[in-house]
């Protein structure tokens, strides 16, 4: 055998080498990330509906703080779940087991991306009993504002007017007023909760009965 013929034998067989080592390389660290992915799915999950517990609880005012399991336990005394038609509601209930209000899921287009939250209700659809956002790519700064309690707390007890949208500035008892710099943002926030209003009332109206 030739020394060229040695050489690219060599050469051929180093490269062999390279290509499985990365292979198994390769096969070992993806083994251990779907591992320790499914190692952290079940407290990636109780995270996730800790975050939505607190939010539903905040939108009544009610208390958030704690460990996980006291938010749970305070969740579980005061919420339930409620059907109407395809929208599934969260009621607040008292020690009687008398509903004081509703938690609205929504979600509609922001700026940048998708506004997510919840929109208390009060039972007889008089009344917004508080507002929480639970996801939201707006601007820091600027859009991302409307998670500040300065924004949010406009809405606790604001009245509901029948058949007058929600609108920045004094009308009627309602008295709001957008984010500073950040009026595209605002108003992407008050048509999602005027489109909500309007479809949710109904639905509520027909549940009750009236």
């Amino acid at each position: 055998m030739s020394t060229d013929e040695k050489k690219f034998k060599s050469k051929l067989k180093n490269y062999a080498y390279t290509v499985a080592f990365i292979l198994v390389v390769s096969i070992v660290f993806t083994a251990i990330l779907a591992v320790a992915n499914a190692a952290a799915k079940p407290m990636i999950e109780e995270n996730a509906l800790l975050a939505q517990r607190r939010a539903i609880l905040d939108v009544f005012a009610l208390d958030t703080t704690g460990a996980a399991p006291a938010v749970f336990s305070r969740f579980d005394q005061s919420i339930r779940t409620v059907e109407a038609g395809d929208l599934t509601l969260y009621a607040q209930v008292d020690a009687g087991g008398q509903i004081q209000g509703y938690a609205v899921p929504f979600a509609g287009p922001g700026l940048w991306g998708t506004i997510e939250g919840y929109l208390g209700i009060s039972p007889d659809r008089t009344k917004i009993l508080g507002l929480v956002f639970t996801q939201q790519n707006e601007t820091p700064g600027l859009g991302g504002r409307i998670e500040e309690p300065i924004f949010r707390d406009q809405f606790r007890d604001l009245p509901i007017q029948d058949s007058q949208e929600l609108a920045f500035g004094a009308s009627d008892g309602q008295e709001l007023d957008a984010v500073t710099g950040a009026t595209s943002t605002s108003n992407a926030v008050l048509k999602i909760l005027n489109q909500l209003l309007d479809e949710t009332v109904s639905q509520l109206e027909v549940m009750s009965g009236e």
